[in-house]
C-alpha cells in the first residue's frame, strides 16, 4: 500500500487480518498535521466500526448534526436516521486517526514502513510489481509485491507515474482551514455557513465550517467549488481569515490567535481521477478522486473504496489470478457512480451565485427541506423507506442520465 492515510491503512488492516503478507509505505516518519476538517460523518463512523475502531474511544468528540446558517436564518439538522448508519458523527484530529489506523495495521500483521517515500513504480515485464522507496537519509529500497494499492492522496505522485489523471472537465474543491481555542469546543453541533461573504462583501458559492473537536479547540475552514464563476478572484486564505473573524464572536475565540498556520488544499471530487485499476494495481481514496462532490468529505469514501479494494484483492490473492481486479471499477460504479454523477452535475449549478442563492433562500425556510439537503449531501439516502430527499434525488438521477458525463 503506497500511502498511510485512512484508505491505505484500511486495506492493510483488512488484508493482514485475512492472512496475507502486507507492506504499508508512508513517506512521513511521524504523524502529520493533515489538511482536513476532522469531521467524521455517520457513514465514516460506520466504516470505522467495521474495522473495530470507535473514534470517540480515541478521544474524539461525538456530534449530533449540523447547524446550517444562511443570511439571518439558521436550521439545526440532526444527522439523518438510517437503517444502516448510526445517527451520530464524530470529530477527531486526523493525525490521531491516521496513527491509530497504522498501528492497527501493524498489530494485524502488516509491515509498516514510516519515512519511506515511494518515488517510482517497480516494473517487471510491463507490470507494476512494487515501489522504489527513498528514506529521509537518502537510502533506496525496492519493496516488491504481487499487487500494489495507490493510496497517496489527492495529488498522487505515484498514481500519475502509473498514468492516472484528473478529468479537468469535472469539478474539484478548494479549501483552507486552521484551529482556534474555544470554550465551546464541546458543542455537539458542527456549524456550516452557506455562501459566506468575503472581505469585499461578495457571497462566495461555497461554505464555511466550524467543527468543535472536543479538546478545547475548533477546526475552522472554508471551501468552494471550482465551478464558482469567480473562483480565480478568491484568495482562499484571506477568505478563511475573514470567515474566522465573522465566526469568532459566536464561538468565543480570538481570530488573531491561530493555533496552526492556515492550510490551503485542493481535493479532486466525484471519481474524477482514473483509471481506477491496472493489471496489478488499484487506486483508492483521494488518489482516485473519490471525495463527495456535494461536501468535499473524503474519509468515508476513502474507507469505502478501501473495503471494496480489499475484497477484490483478497479474492485475487486467494484464487491466484489477477482477473479479480477487474471487478473493482464495477463495484465502485455500483456504490458511487450515479451519486457522483449527480453530484458533479449539481456542482455546475451550485457554482452559479444566482442559482445557489435562489435554492438556499427557499430551502432555508423549511426544516424538512434542509434535512433533505443534509441527507443527500451526506449520501445517506434510504432504499427501503423513501421520503422527500429520496424523491428529489431520484428525479435528479433520472435527469442525469440524459446529461453529459460530467
Amino acid at each position: 500500500m503506497v500511502g498511510g492515510g485512512p484508505a491505505g491503512s484500511a486495506v492493510a488492516i483488512r488484508l493482514a487480518r485475512g492472512g496475507h503478507a502486507v507492506t504499508l509505505i508512508e513517506k512521513r516518519p511521524t504523524p502529520r498535521h493533515k489538511a482536513c476538517g476532522d469531521a467524521l460523518t455517520p457513514r465514516a463512523v460506520d466504516e470505522l466500526d467495521q474495522l473495530g475502531v470507535d473514534p470517540v474511544e480515541l478521544g474524539g468528540h461525538r456530534t449530533i448534526g449540523v447547524r446550517l446558517r444562511y443570511n439571518d436564518r439558521r436550521q439545526h439538522v440532526r444527522w439523518p436516521e438510517h437503517p444502516r448508519f448510526p445517527n451520530t458523527g464524530a470529530a477527531l484530529r486526523r493525525p490521531v486517526l491516521d496513527e491509530h489506523l497504522r498501528d492497527l495495521a501493524r498489530r494485524s500483521g502488516a509491515q509498516v514502513l514510516m519515512g519511506h517515500e515511494a518515488t517510482a513504480p517497480v516494473a517487471e515485464r510491463g507490470l507494476v510489481r512494487g515501489a522504489r522507496t527513498v528514506t529521509e537519509e537518502g537510502a533506496t529500497r525496492d519493496v516488491l509485491a504481487r499487487f500494489v494499492v495507490v493510496a497517496d492522496g489527492a495529488n498522487s505522485r505515484f498514481g500519475r507515474a502509473l498514468g492516472t489523471t484528473r478529468d479537468r472537465n469535472w469539478p474539484y474543491g478548494i479549501a483552507a482551514r486552521t484551529y482556534f481555542a474555544s470554550p465551546l469546543a464541546s458543542q455537539p453541533w458542527i456549524e456550516s455557513v452557506l455562501r459566506p461573504r468575503d472581505a469585499d462583501g461578495r457571497r462566495i458559492s461555497g461554505f464555511g465550517w466550524v467543527t468543535p473537536v472536543g479538546d478545547g479547540t475548533v477546526n475552522v475552514g472554508t471551501a468552494m467549488l471550482s465551478t464558482y464563476r469567480d473562483v480565480r478572484s478568491v484568495n482562499a486564505l484571506k477568505w478563511l481569515d475573514h470567515f474566522a473573524q465573522q465566526s469568532a464572536e459566536r464561538w468565543q475565540f480570538d481570530a488573531s490567535q491561530q493555533l496552526k498556520s492556515p492550510t490551503r488544499f485542493r481535493v479532486p471530487l466525484g471519481s474524477s481521477v482514473g483509471p481506477k485499476m491496472g493489471p496489478t494495481f488499484l487506486v483508492v481514496g483521494d488518489a482516485a478522486g473519490a471525495a463527495n462532490p456535494f461536501n468535499g468529505d473524503g474519509v468515508d469514501a476513502a474507507l469505502l473504496t478501501a473495503r471494496l479494494a480489499s475484497d477484490v484483492l483478497d479474492d485475487a490473492l486467494t484464487s491466484g489470478t489477477a482477473a479479480s481486479l477487474q471487478q473493482y471499477p464495477t463495484l465502485l460504479a455500483d456504490e458511487l457512480g450515479r451519486y457522483h454523477h449527480v453530484g458533479r452535475l449539481s456542482a455546475r449549478f451550485l457554482g452559479s451565485p444566482t442559482i445557489a442563492g435562489m435554492v438556499l433562500s427557499g430551502a432555508m425556510r423549511s426544516p424538512d427541506a434542509m434535512a433533505g439537503v443534509l441527507r443527500i449531501g451526506a449520501n445517506e439516502l434510504r432504499r427501503e423507506r423513501t421520503g422527500g430527499a429520496e424523491r428529489v434525488y431520484a428525479l435528479a438521477a433520472a435527469a442525469s442520465r440524459l446529461a453529459p458525463s460530467w
